[in-house]
């Protein structure tokens, strides 16, 4: 590692004397630019945050309940992949973000699409026990 920070302060210093040099004298700044001009230009890596407000979400539960489940999943797999991701974040469906690095739309809207048929049936294996129960 010292050696790393060494060989950084080194080239640090390089640079500030070319910079210095290139300030001096115009024709070894246009040396250095037509040297720096072949290189690619960096692009700035930006973390994009959810874009999309959660009002602007559509309403899964809605849709689930006015499509029914078969519809929805096909209708899920037509919405673009920024709303589907948008949408697991909002409903919480993945808290170990397992599907951070998925890129099939498919793949995610099969996700949210069974995250919330588990929601939805969670429970319903104590719906009509009371009666079964009172027949025995």
């Amino acid at each position: 590692m010292r050696k790393e920070k060494t060989l950084i302060d080194l080239l640090r210093g390089l640079v500030d004397v070319i910079a210095n040099e290139a300030d001096i004298n115009p024709g070894f700044a246009g040396k250095i630019e037509c040297l720096l001009s072949e290189l690619p230009e960096r692009k700035v890596a930006t973390k994009k945050l959810s874009t999309l407000p959660p009002e602007s979400l559509p309403d899964i539960h809605l849709e689930w309940n006015t499509r029914g489940e078969i519809d929805f999943r096909l209708w899920l797999r037509e919405q673009p992949i920024p709303v589907l991701r948008a949408l697991i974040r909002a409903q919480d469906f993945d808290s170990t973000r397992r599907t951070a690095k998925w890129k099939e739309a498919e793949k995610l809207a099969e996700f949210i699409a069974d995250g919330l048929r588990a929601r939805l049936s969670r429970g319903s294996a104590f719906i009509g026990r009371s009666d079964t129960a009172s027949e025995s």
